[in-house]
């Protein structure tokens, strides 16, 4: 199975190009802003580099959010076009399962899945390690540091990975458990690739008509100022 995996909801976006779960090949960029402009080049760059065409992909990976409002729904729309242009499966994943999926493999475990959020919040999901795919224990939510604190108290004889973009004031509350903070900071694309492989040969397909992103909490919005 070939499959076109975009991850677009951070800073640090991602595309991978996977067959049968191996990476033939990825990329990870900063779209300053830019992203609605830089996809689709980066993509036939990508797709040049694994040596495929995009008519011979036989599946796409989106992940959903939350994260960036704007990143996740532009990845999550081009996904879908994709999927509906050429007739082919799609599947969305969390990117909160993305970061887990990292380490779930690990027994024994609690994985906590961090991506901030602003003002003083992250959104967050707690899962038991054990399992190729991940399921939160934890509802996906949004968090401040008292609040994730508060979840984890019941599974604070486990060891705990933390993985995501961690702000201090969350290490700090978090200092009671025995806590290891992983290096993988944002979702990988190729994580969701190898993810997505496994998703849709247990048979989970999502409707590109209806699927769409994961925010969690709306979007803030500034008013303009009255004179």
């Amino acid at each position: 199975m070939r499959l076109l995996a975009l991850e677009t909801t951070g800073d640090i976006c991602s595309i991978a190009a996977v067959q049968d779960g191996e990476v033939a090949a990825a990329f990870a960029f900063a779209h300053r802003m830019q992203l609605s402009t830089r996809l689709m080049p980066l993509i036939d760059h990508l797709l040049h580099t694994a040596g495929w065409q995009i008519g011979e992909i036989d599946a796409f990976a989106t992940g959903l959010g939350p994260g960036s409002f704007t990143g996740t729904r532009v990845g999550v729309m081009t996904a879908k076009t994709f999927a509906q242009v050429y007739a082919k499966p799609i599947v969305g994943v969390c990117s909160l399962d993305i970061l887990a999926a990292e380490y779930t493999f690990i027994p024994h475990h609690l994985i906590c899945a961090v991506i901030p959020a602003r003002r003083g919040e992250v959104y967050a999901a707690i899962y038991e390690g054990g399992s190729p795919i991940p399921q939160p224990v934890v509802e996906r939510a949004v968090y401040t540091a008292e609040t994730l604190h508060s979840a984890l108290l019941p599974y604070i004889a486990n060891d705990v990975i933390v993985t995501g973009e961690v702000p201090a004031e969350f290490v700090h509350a978090l200092a009671d458990y025995p806590v290891c903070l992983a290096p993988i900071k944002h979702p990988r694309a190729e994580t969701l690739g190898q993810l997505g492989t496994k998703l849709l040969e247990q048979g989970h397909r999502d409707n590109p008509l209806t699927l769409v992103p994961m925010y969690l909490k709306p979007p803030a919005i500034t008013m303009p100022k009255t004179a």
